[in-house]
């Protein structure tokens, strides 16, 4: 019997030297599935939670840009594209004039309203349910000098929805 305590007193000293000098990590794992459509880099990474836009004095903001693809489980269905609102920067200081951006998708300015691209344009094949390459754009709407010194931010959000027919 005093072996048997011996040997659990020594377990347990084991133990808690291990935890005490054990490293932990910890990963908290996130994701966004919609089964039926995703927008992506053209890599097939996300696309980036923020971007800083360049400002030159005297001609403005310089537009952004990232070669996309849209992703599908149905690459014979057309998709819609558009705005979920309209896409501004506000100036956090009180009075400062918004800046109003435009959003394109494969050279097509998009809007409020749906923008159709059909699947015959978009899906070659070449990678299996990936779209072909397409730039993705987010520019200044009227390109010219910002006068107003100030932090602006604001949000794009683009909506997709394949479409329940394609012609």
């Amino acid at each position: 019997m005093h072996i048997f305590k011996k040997a659990a007193l020594a377990a347990a000293l084991v133990t808690a030297s291990l935890s005490a000098n054990a490293a932990e990590t910890h990963i908290t794992i996130l994701a966004d599935v919609d089964p039926t459509l995703a927008l992506l880099q053209a890599d097939g990474s996300p696309l980036p939670d923020a971007i800083k836009m360049v400002h030159k004095p005297g001609t403005g903001l310089d537009a952004w840009k990232r070669q996309v693809r849209i992703y599908s489980n149905d690459i014979d269905k057309d998709i819609e594209v558009r705005l979920i609102n309209e896409p501004v920067l506000i100036g956090n200081a009180a009075g400062t004039p918004s800046v109003p951006l435009k959003v394109s998708l494969n050279n097509r300015e998009l809007g409020l309203a749906a923008t159709d691209y059909l699947a015959a344009d978009l899906f070659d094949g070449a990678l299996p349910g990936a779209s072909v390459a397409m730039p993705l754009e987010i520019a200044q709407k009227t390109p010219g000098a910002i006068t107003v010194a100030d932090s602006f931010q604001g949000m794009v959000s683009i909506a997709m929805k394949q479409k329940t027919a394609s012609p």
